[in-house]
């Protein structure tokens, strides 16, 4: 590995290693991984991206290691939990739009390939643009499989019950021309994921069968709210 960098801090992410640390003066995230080959898979991947201005810049990438710009941002995952917990309709369809239109462009710029992996907090907010900072769960799928990962995540951790996703959801679903039937048979995955890697309790059933509920034209987020607040 290049002798520019300076170690600050280290943790573990599934069989990697993340270090966020400064290469040449710059504030870098390197990571270690068991192979060359997802180490070169991901540096590919995210170098293409970043021409767009939607993910980091690959600064380095030799061997098993993956050296990339570190990002300035807001976390799209604190941002979606506050949002939740205020019910703040705005802000959670402007969030699901703006994750919408990176979704888009990932999907054009990389035919047949999917993320692979739900997480908000591989998400950041930059200058009003969704950048995502990590593609280790990159593979082959249809994007419906990961628009169904992604929902699973904001149903699973919106702050309060899972009606407070509503407008986060109906908007994804809108933006993809989806309706909870089109993904819910691809949730399971990830409600095991949850509530295995994450320690997440999840209700599956009712998970699903408010979901559902988002498709129904009766639906009234404005009663769920008021009947919300006066618990």
């Amino acid at each position: 590995m290049s002798s520019g960098y300076m170690n600050t801090e280290q943790s573990y992410v599934g069989r990697k290693s993340i270090s966020v640390s400064t290469f040449k003066g710059r504030k870098c995230v390197i990571k270690i991984y068991p192979d060359e080959e997802r180490s070169a898979k991901e540096a590919m991947i995210m170098h293409e991206v970043a021409r767009t201005g939607y993910a980091p810049e690959v600064l380095e990438n030799r061997g098993n290691y993956l050296i990339a710009e570190y990002i300035e941002g807001e976390s799209f995952a604190e941002l979606y939990r506050a949002a939740t917990m205020s019910d703040d309709e705005k802000a959670l369809e402007n969030l699901a739009s703006r994750l919408c239109i990176f979704l888009q462009m990932f999907y054009t710029l990389n035919e047949g390939l999917i993320l692979g992996k739900a997480d908000f907090d591989d998400f950041v907010i930059v200058d009003d643009r969704c950048c995502c900072v990590s593609f280790s769960g990159v593979k082959e799928g249809l994007p419906f499989q990961d628009i169904a990962a992604l929902i699973a995540y904001a149903m699973c951790n919106a702050v309060g019950n899972y009606y407070s996703a509503y407008p986060f959801v109906r908007k994804v679903l809108e933006c993809f021309h989806l309706g909870a039937l089109d993904i819910i048979n691809d949730m399971d995955e990830y409600f095991n994921l949850f509530s295995q890697e994450k320690g997440l309790p999840v209700d599956k059933e009712r998970i699903e069968a408010v979901l559902l509920s988002f498709d129904d034209k009766a639906f009234d987020w404005e009663m769920i709210k008021s009947q919300r607040s006066n618990e």
